[in-house]
């Protein structure tokens, strides 16, 4: 009783240090950003889209939302929706005929307006791609496979701020484990690797090396292949709370590499000509993740659905309501990886990641195999995207303004 005692009176603590320095340090306001609609025929591809996958894969976010009380908040910091904002349109969607391309498309137009971030003009983002990766493991620690992937430590704590001060509700939770009677910041990379958790934490698989560990916090979701022939998957199950360093950033400044010519598999190639620095630099990322096995025969995403390669887009949820239909006008990788492609795609907002940060910002999943590391590994382009919200909830979101600092 006493440690909970002294643990709440922490979390207040910590609330009102937070309210003080936001009072007396706030950043003087820059430029305001607001949510503009615009008519479906001036979304660049539109009229020729094929909806068919679009449309299955958000009739699966539509069954997440009917799963989940009416009243519960879906929607981002600067975006207020409940469940029960999705509701009448994912009641529709059940009845429309998902074989008939113009039928999908006129429920999209009947139920939802395209909205875009503005600065004086709409906002333009980077897109890039994340894929499934197939691990070679084991269930027990081996001479081949001694690296561990954990579960989450049972002396990792999460605190919602949003249930001790309810503006605090859209910022992000507080992880760390309490020492004496404090709530401290849970362990860093480099003191997991160094055994702080061992303790602590069930390891679910062991696989090669830590550079493979590294790519599957990245991906989120992995496909281990056991000794034995057998599969499962395994995916995200929770984070230290540490915030994420690009590893690709880290590269840049030592000069390995540019932003320009960056990529997952120059990074590979420079971890494994360059064993010696591994550590060093993995650990520079403090953030580390924690996984489980998934029932679900596939990558499963934040709203809790098993995602749709192709079609399922990781965003900033600070920004983007999960569950959204994302209208995304960008470019992808052609099939020789050197020449890009127009992508203009009907997504949906299924999923969020450490690196996924900003207004405009996604992560296009591709699934699994070559093909899809491909692809994700050489994304990286500059693009728009559009929101299609509630169109009853119209008018609210063209009085929304927003202040990014």
């Amino acid at each position: 009783m006493k440690r909970k005692l002294l643990y709440t009176s922490l979390i207040a603590i910590l609330i009102a240090i937070a309210a003080l320095s936001a009072w007396f340090f706030w950043p003087k306001p820059s430029n305001k950003i607001t949510l503009r609609p615009i008519a479906f025929k001036h979304l660049n591809g539109w009229q020729q889209a094929d909806f068919f996958a679009s449309f299955k894969a958000f009739k699966i976010s539509c069954s997440a939302f009917l799963r989940q009380s009416p009243e519960k908040s879906v929607g981002s910091q600067f975006i207020d929706l409940k469940v029960k904002d999705w509701i009448p349109a994912c009641q529709a969607a059940f009845s429309v005929n998902g074989n008939n391309t113009q039928e999908i498309q006129a429920f999209f137009e009947k139920w939802f307006v395209p909205v875009a971030f503005h600065d004086n003009k709409p906002i333009k983002g980077l897109f890039t791609g994340y894929y499934l990766p197939l691990l070679k493991g084991s269930l027990k620690k081996t001479k081949e496979y001694p690296t561990p992937i954990y579960r989450a430590p049972k002396n990792l704590i999460s605190v919602d701020l949003g249930q001790f001060d309810p503006s605090l509700k859209h910022h992000r939770k507080i992880k760390g484990r309490v020492k004496g009677s404090s709530l401290v910041p849970y362990f860093t990379r480099k003191e997991i690797k160094a055994g702080a958790i061992d303790k602590h934490a069930e390891v679910v698989a062991w696989i090669n090396n830590d550079v493979d560990r590294q790519f599957l916090e990245i991906e989120g979701s992995g496909l281990l292949q056991l000794e034995d022939g057998s599969q499962v998957y395994i995916g995200y199950e929770d984070q230290n709370g540490a915030p994420y360093t690009s590893i690709a950033k880290v590269l840049i400044d030592m000069g390995v590499m540019t932003r320009e010519n960056a990529s997952m598999q120059r990074i590979r190639t420079y971890l494994k000509k360059h064993p010696e620095k591994v550590e060093s630099i993995l650990n520079q990322n403090k953030s580390f993740v924690f996984f489980k096995i998934l029932e679900q025969q596939g990558a499963l995403g934040t709203q809790g659905v098993v995602l749709t390669p192709g079609y399922s887009l990781a965003v900033d949820r600070k920004w983007v309501p999960i569950g959204a239909p994302v209208w995304l006008t960008t470019t992808r990788p052609g099939q020789n990886f050197k020449q890009q492609v127009p992508f203009n795609r009907l997504m949906i907002a299924q999923d969020t990641g450490g690196a996924i940060k900003g207004a405009v910002r996604g992560d296009v999943y591709w699934g699994g195999g070559a093909s899809a590391a491909n692809i994700a590994g050489h994304m990286k382009n500059p693009g728009y995207y559009w929101l299609l919200l509630p169109r009853h909830k119209a008018n609210q979101f063209q009085q929304i303004t927003i202040d990014p600092s």
